[in-house]
C-alpha cells in the first residue's frame, strides 16, 4: 500500500518538475492570490458582521485549500 502511495507521489512530483519554471510559478501564484483573495473576503465578512448576516466559513475553508494546493505544489517541486 506504502508502495502504491510512493510510486503516485512519485509521479506527481515528476508531472509537475516537467512543468518548467515559468509556468510552475504561474501556476502557483495563481492558487496563492485566489486563496488571498478567499482569505481576505472571509475577513471582512467576519469584521463587518451584522446580526442578520452569517460569517462564510465555507470561504475559509476554500483559502485553507487553495494554500494547501500550494503547499503540495512547492512540496513536489522542490523537495
Amino acid at each position: 500500500m506504502s508502495g502504491m502511495l510512493c510510486d503516485v507521489w512519485q509521479d506527481f512530483s515528476m508531472w509537475v518538475i516537467g512543468w518548467g519554471d515559468i509556468a510552475f510559478y504561474v501556476v502557483v501564484s495563481i492558487f496563492a492570490v485566489i486563496g488571498l483573495l478567499a482569505l481576505v473576503s472571509f475577513i471582512k465578512k467576519s469584521y463587518n458582521y451584522a446580526k442578520d448576516d452569517k460569517i462564510k466559513w465555507g470561504l475559509l475553508i476554500f483559502a485553507i485549500v487553495m494554500f494547501a494546493i500550494v503547499a503540495v505544489l512547492c512540496i513536489a517541486k522542490f523537495a
